[in-house]
């Protein structure tokens, strides 16, 4: 389920690393060349795979036509730090270019992550996990509502939803998705089924192909199963009564004869400890 890898020759997209473009620079952002080894990556960037062959691509396309779109940063120290652009820069430094065009801009660590996030949410290039722990992080570090995060993100407050519930899957199903096996959409499909069986599920839907809409179908089936059949509990017919009665006198506590098809139960209660030592010394028949 891997996406198909781009080629030089399919549009712009391809030549600016999926990267949208920006508007003019603000009052308050500066346009310029930065030198690519003073440049660190973003400690918040939410995306934590970059698939090689992509990469192989964009810097084809950076050493024929140069940066097309420039990457944004902000001063850390002596240095700069990413807020958007990793491909881009990682591509630069790979074709030791000594400058990238950058745009510097004031931003502190929550409008870092929401920028990072965004940027790969309009690329479409977060897998479902990286979303969801990118927007958990939102949530968690800045003490932001779901509605919050929808507002920022541009998205529904039940998409939000959705995503952070993925992160309740078993690690195992986490690892379809974060290797692109199994889709969001497969993982919201699992979380309907069974706890029991989601790792049954997502194992033949990813072996198989299984589709979203079929998955979902099988997961309504697994919830619809029937529960196991528990035995039926029969009446005492006078002869066991009179056995449940004896026993009771004998064992000087209440005795419970339970009885379901050819098999049963007998049942005995104690209140303390002393009591059960009372019931054991009577069943090994031990003075």
């Amino acid at each position: 389920m891997s996406q198909p890898k781009r080629g030089l020759g399919k549009g712009l997209g391809a030549l600016l690393g999926d990267a949208p473009i920006p508007t003019s620079p603000s009052p308050t952002e500066v346009l310029r060349e930065i030198p690519v080894s003073a440049i660190t990556p973003n400690p918040f960037q939410p995306r934590k795979t970059f698939e090689q062959g992509a990469l192989d691509e964009l810097q084809a396309s950076i050493a024929q036509y140069g940066v097309l779109v420039p990457i944004l940063v902000r001063k850390r120290g002596e240095r700069y730090e990413l807020i958007a652009g990793e491909r881009r820069w990682r591509a630069s430094a790979a074709l030791r270019r000594e400058t990238i065009p950058a745009i510097l801009r004031e931003s502190d660590d929550r409008d870092s992550l929401e920028v990072a996030i965004v940027e790969n949410l309009q690329r479409e290039n977060l897998n479902a996990l990286e979303e969801a722990h990118g927007i958990a992080h939102l949530i968690e570090e800045y003490d932001l509502t779901q509605e919050d995060v929808a507002q920022r993100l541009g998205k529904s407050r039940p998409a939000i939803a959705n995503t952070l519930r993925l992160l309740g899957l078993p690690d195992g199903i986490k690892a379809m998705l974060a290797d692109g096996r199994l889709s969001a959409g497969h993982g919201r499909a699992l979380l309907a089924a069974p706890a029991q069986l989601r790792m049954k599920l997502a194992e033949r839907a990813a072996n198989e192909g299984v589709t979203v809409r079929a998955l979902e179908k099988l997961a309504v089936e697994a919830n619809a199963a029937p529960a196991p059949s528990v035995p039926r509990v029969r009446s005492l017919d006078a002869d066991e009564v009179n056995f449940e009665t004896r026993l009771r006198e004998r064992f000087g506590t209440h005795v419970a004869l339970v009885r379901n098809g050819r098999g049963g139960r007998i049942e005995f209660r104690f209140t303390n400890a002393q009591e059960l030592l009372r019931l054991g010394d009577l069943l090994l028949d031990e003075s």
